[in-house]
């Protein structure tokens, strides 16, 4: 996942294993904030509203969740063939593909007394910078590869926390040695996923900034001029060759490590 984003093809292993750490305590966090906001609200369970209401002070953010459940509706109903029926939602089980934006909508609509939030829904569309960095930065590092070397970027690319079939081990993951009061749902185990994700490509973002800060030189009067895209120069030579970059590695066993599969979105 860390390649995906702009990391080097093998990173260092305690690299890994920080940023597993990292995002656990995010997560670990996050969830504890929801919990408190389900408890406020009476909830039976922690569900995607909690989030929503964690996220109305970052119009960016939140605009960016909303794009994703779009797609996650998008692609639930072309999975199903057409529309799907709409079923009551419980804590075992999340509610039906289709109802993701509307639930973000009705329930944005219920806190929102100035307009603001629900205006994020009709420039839904609009371009995001962050991501078309992230898509332009993946666009300069493929440029040099040959067809061996693109389908292994293409895996590291469609990596995720995200899939029906490995939910429980990410629930395993999240959820083992804390103590909640109230449970997450399904739906809300997905939005976590979701933000994991975002919380990985965020950490390789600001690295890759900073490395770009170390290389530039404050005397050098085309550095204002440069592209605001970071790519990683180390490892954007052949894998093979003896121009190729030696990485060293650590043999990863006993370590409990997140599910990564592949991106359903």
């Amino acid at each position: 996942m860390m390649y995906g984003f702009g990391d080097c093809r093998k990173p260092l292993y305690d690299t890994a294993v920080l940023v597993e750490e990292i995002v656990k305590q995010q997560m670990i966090s996050l969830l504890y904030q929801a919990m408190d906001v389900a408890i406020m609200r009476n909830a039976r369970f922690i569900g995607l509203e909690e989030f929503l209401f964690l996220l109305r002070k970052d119009k960016i953010k939140l605009k960016r969740f909303l794009q994703y459940m779009g797609l996650k509706d998008l692609k639930a109903i072309a999975l199903k063939g057409g529309e799907e029926e709409e079923s009551p939602e419980t804590p075992d089980k999340p509610p039906s593909a289709k109802k993701r934006s509307r639930m973000c909508h009705d329930f944005l609509s219920s806190i929102d007394q100035t307009g603001e939030l629900i205006s994020l829904f009709e420039d839904i569309d609009e371009k995001d910078e962050i991501k078309h960095e992230r898509l332009l930065r993946a666009e300069l590092r493929t440029r040099g590869m040959d067809q061996k070397q693109y389908m292994e970027y293409f895996e590291a690319r469609q990596a995720s926390f995200n899939r029906r079939y490995k939910t429980q081990r990410f629930k395993e993951w999240l959820l083992t040695g804390i103590n909640l009061e109230v449970k997450p749902n399904p739906h809300a185990l997905e939005v976590l996923s979701y933000f994991s994700y975002e919380t990985v490509a965020q950490i390789v973002d600001l690295a890759l900034l900073v490395k770009q800060d170390m290389r530039a030189s404050s005397g050098d009067p085309l550095v204002r001029n440069t592209p605001n895209v970071c790519v990683n120069l180390y490892d954007l030579s052949p894998v093979s060759g003896p121009a190729a970059p030696v990485v060293p590695t650590t043999p990863t066993q006993g370590v409990l490590s997140p599910p990564v599969v592949s991106k359903s979105v």
